[in-house]
């Protein structure tokens, strides 16, 4: 009789103990209980009939998307990450799709590669990073404001490009279907028609690449 009680006490302690931890630190507690991975998803932008933005040398933004994701996708596995494309050839993906496969796997971040454009303007350059406003970590990383912020500092450390910042957006699939911290990632403007040549030019993608790399590392350290 005695050994049921103290098993029942024993019980009881563990139960309160962890409900009061729930409390205390949910992000932590609910990325342990439900098994968040630290898989990190890369999204190549467009793709198959929709080539995204055609830059001012033709060339196409879907093509340089998953130039770079490519890169960054070997980058971090030979560092050991566990990391998934979205998609590997030149095919369509629905943007549903891609976060539908980053919850499903349960990425701790989402990193959408993209490029920009500006009609009747081919003056602006620079990389600029979009974010979806107070998303919190399940895993206690920083928030992803703080993701947007690392990533394009670091960008912009390795490449030199312009700050065109950072910008909240609400109303991207990618961004507002994902629930783990997620950014796009604009490289730069092909637009410009500066910029649009080095973005097909494997030394600068490179540089891109090793900014997020170190951006990345940055967030999860």
């Amino acid at each position: 009789m005695k050994l049921k009680r103290l098993r029942f006490l024993f019980l009881l302690f563990l139960l309160v103990f962890i409900v009061l931890q729930i409390f205390h630190r949910p992000p932590y507690l609910i990325g342990k209980i439900f098994g968040t991975s630290n898989i990190i998803v890369i999204d190549p932008g467009h793709g198959g009939h929709d080539p995204g933005t055609i830059g001012i040398n033709n060339s196409y933004e879907k093509d340089i998307n998953l130039d770079i994701s490519k890169k960054l996708y070997e980058k971090l596995k030979s560092m050991d990450y566990k990391v998934l494309l979205t998609r590997k050839v030149d095919e369509s993906v629905d943007n549903r799709d891609r976060a539908r496969l980053a919850n499903r796997k349960r990425a701790r971040i989402f990193i959408s590669i993209h490029c920009n454009s500006l009609e009747d303007n081919n003056n602006t350059n620079g990389g600029q990073v979009l974010y979806f406003p107070n998303r919190k970590s399940n895993v206690n990383d920083p928030d992803n404001e703080t993701l947007a912020h690392v990533i394009l500092e670091q960008i912009l450390i390795s490449t030199g490009a312009d700050n065109k910042g950072i910008v909240e957006r609400e109303d991207l699939i990618v961004l507002n279907q994902t629930k783990m911290p997620a950014i796009i990632v604009e490289c730069g403007f092909l637009s410009n028609e500066d910029e649009a040549n080095l973005l097909t030019n494997d030394e600068y993608q490179n540089k891109i690449v090793d900014g997020i790399v170190e951006g990345l590392r940055s967030y999860i350290k």
